[in-house]
């Protein structure tokens, strides 16, 4: 990872939601950084007939139940929570989603080494691959709208029938009266972890050609480089650490 000493003192712009930000600058506070938060994206739930609808009659004959975030538990629990069944195993990306599962359901998932979809995906492969699941099984995975989908190619290419069913979406924050000047307050660093965040960025603050963008992975890579964004890295897995380890 990036040492302390490299990143003390850089003033690091958080564009996240505002109910996630804090825990990314908390983190960057403690390498030494001086962070910034400014939310450029807002989260929607999607709680609608349909959507309840299709997460009842999936959750009827699903072997497994994919959560790949803490809201992603949140909202499950909010939808269906009532008529989740004992029989249901459930899979979660990371500690905080599993800790949420705990929580807010009453249940341990399974969890993978490696904290992201990517890797719970290859995990459950891995279990199909082994005769660990049966071949064929059903799985609803529970996610954000535009998400990350490895882990439902992962488990696909290994013969499971996945339900994706999206429960929230994050939305770009609308364009802002009085834009928020990064040169001005000596920000050079913008952490971007999604396309909506790229979009809320433009939209709120005034970003000189010479600033660092360091993102998440290559779906955001593209939308920033669409936007006239200077990508400076890119991080080989999504997450914090790897966009650290990433910056020059």
């Amino acid at each position: 990872m990036t040492g302390v000493a490299a990143l003390r003192g850089r003033r690091i712009l958080v564009t996240r939601a505002a109910e996630d930000a804090a825990d990314w600058a908390a983190r960057l506070s403690a390498m030494g950084a001086s962070p910034v938060v400014l939310p450029c994206l807002t989260i929607e739930p999607i709680d609608d007939v349909a959507t309840r609808t299709a997460l009842v009659r999936a959750l009827e004959t699903a072997d497994w139940i994919v959560v790949t975030s803490p809201r992603g538990v949140a909202a499950l629990q909010t939808l269906h929570g009532a008529g989740l069944s004992g029989r249901h195993s459930i899979a979660a990306v990371g500690p905080a989603t599993a800790r949420a599962c705990q929580e807010l359901l009453g249940r341990t998932p399974l969890v993978a080494d490696e904290t992201t979809s990517a890797g719970l995906g290859r995990r459950l492969a891995a279990l199909l691959g082994t005769g660990g699941v049966r071949a064929e099984c059903r799985v609803v995975l529970v996610g954000a709208a535009g998400g990350r989908d490895e882990a439902e190619a992962a488990l696909t290419a290994q013969g499971a029938i996945v339900s994706r069913i999206d429960v929230y979406r994050s939305v770009p924050v609308p364009v802002a009266a009085q834009k928020y000047d990064l040169a001005g307050d000596g920000v050079e660093d913008v952490l971007l972890a999604s396309p909506s965040a790229v979009q809320g960025l433009i939209n709120r603050a005034l970003v000189p050609r010479t600033a660092r963008m360091i993102t998440i992975g290559p779906t955001t890579s593209a939308a920033a480089t669409a936007a006239g964004l200077r990508v400076s890295a890119e991080a080989r897995r999504p997450t914090l650490e790897a966009m650290l380890e990433a910056m020059t």
